[in-house]
């Protein structure tokens, strides 16, 4: 059953209306809020919205293009009914209403979030736990592709069957699944894992990153199916459905510890380079463990996670300022315990002058995060960029997609990360704590 809690759909009581106000905020499902893509062609919402006063808020849109919403609901639901409709209210805000109808609306988007209410009718009432498809389309934008992803040349390989599971804290971690896109790119990814060739009955995970890990309770010595769905504004495709089987740990103890190498113990003056996001970088190093298949990162009492690497570079670091690091080498048993840590200060600013820097109007809050983070500033944003501590770029968002100086961090896992943001010709980057 997708949630125990009530949704919601709409009402009729005044066929004079031409917007109902049904915008009674019950529940919101999706709980999250839905990042939709520029580019035409269909995008689901939830495939399983019901009309009980349930509302989603869905953010991406650019003002000034034109969008449908459609309710589609399911015939083979028990629930259904010949006949059954949904009440679509449209908001700006929550209660702001833009348009409202029966199964299909069009607007052109005014903002770059709007709250969407469904309801049995225009008087607001409740419908049944009816699951019902909901979707948006961008009907005004363009499209540049010729034709619909094809995605292979996946990792882990198909049909490798020593793939190691990684200790990754309490967690058991598979690293990395990545593909290829073949052909026209993908705008978006979804994965699916499976336990039977199906390839997704464990679950799907939307708006997948090309790349990444999955934290999983994975078993070793078992087969595991698994593919990929891309988007892009032609069409979507599956990949092929590949497999892979875990490998059995013969390791009875965790791996020593490794030697560091680079900034060396207590170095004053350590150079640093400028980063991609606008702060200063340093390398760290140290040598390879024979049998280790990842190295746990801490840095400055934030745990970084693994890595395969036996150097990273770290970002988001300010001239003369102290620092501390350790690196704990991890195979099939477990992670290494007792490592030494180091510090390092990196380099004063050459710049540095006795006059005080201008500083610019740009500050944010809350800090630490937890959702929402909102950037107090008098300036019109041009945009918004997202890295985590080793200079990944985890979300960009133009200006015009910014609603109310707000920047929806909910779906990034917690960590330490930098807010690069571009103002009437300014920058700042703020450190930011997602909790």
């Amino acid at each position: 059953m997708k949630k125990i809690t009530l949704l919601f759909l709409f009402c009729l009581t005044a066929v004079s209306w031409s917007y109902a106000q049904c915008t009674n905020p019950v529940y919101q499902y999706p709980p999250t809020t839905v990042n939709i893509s520029a580019t035409p062609g269909l995008q689901t919402i939830a495939g399983d919205n019901w009309p009980q006063n349930e509302f989603s808020v869905v953010s991406g849109l650019v003002p000034g293009e034109s969008y449908t919403i459609t309710a589609t609901p399911d015939v083979t639901d028990p629930d259904f009914t010949p006949g059954a409709m949904t009440y679509i209210t449209v908001t700006s805000d929550g209660t702001t209403i833009i348009t409202s109808g029966f199964d299909s609306v069009s607007f052109v988007a005014s903002t770059a979030q709007i709250t969407i209410y469904w309801t049995l009718d225009a008087a607001c009432n409740d419908g049944p736990n009816l699951n019902t498809l909901t979707e948006i389309e961008c009907t005004s934008c363009t499209c540049t592709a010729t034709a619909a992803p094809v995605i292979g040349n996946p990792t882990p390989s198909d049909g490798n069957t020593m793939v190691p599971i990684v200790p990754d804290g309490a967690d058991l971690l598979i690293t990395p699944f990545a593909w290829e896109d073949l052909g026209d790119p993908s705008d978006s990814f979804s994965l699916s894992l499976g336990i039977t060739p199906a390839g997704n009955d464990i679950g799907t995970i939307p708006n997948a990153t090309n790349g990444n890990g999955i934290i999983y309770t994975w078993t070793e010595n078992t087969q595991y199916y698994w593919f990929v769905t891309g988007t892009n504004c032609i069409g979507t495709t599956q990949s092929a459905v590949w497999t892979f089987t875990t490998a059995a740990c013969n390791e009875t103890a965790a791996p020593g510890c490794t030697t560091l190498l680079l900034p060396a113990d207590n170095d004053p003056d350590v150079a640093t380079v400028e980063a991609a996001n606008m702060t200063r970088e340093v390398n760290l190093s140290w040598n390879s463990i024979p049998g280790a298949l990842a190295y746990n990162i801490t840095f400055d009492g934030n745990d970084l996670g693994n890595t395969a690497e036996t150097d990273i570079d770290i970002f988001g670091l300010d001239y003369d300022t102290s620092y501390t690091w350790s690196i704990s080498p991890v195979n099939c048993f477990g992670v290494a315990t007792g490592c030494v840590t180091r510090t390092f200060t990196t380099e004063e600013d050459p710049n540095l002058s006795v006059a005080q820097f201008d500083t610019q109007s740009l500050s944010v809050y809350p800090n630490p995060v937890k959702d929402q983070l909102t950037i107090k500033t008098d300036l019109s944003i041009d945009s918004v960029e997202i890295f985590d501590i080793l200079g990944k770029q985890v979300k960009s968002i133009s200006g015009d997609n910014i609603l109310n100086n707000s920047v929806d961090m909910g779906a990034l896992v917690d960590g330490v990360y930098f807010i690069n943001i571009a103002a009437e010709g300014k920058q700042q980057t703020i450190k930011v704590i997602k909790q």
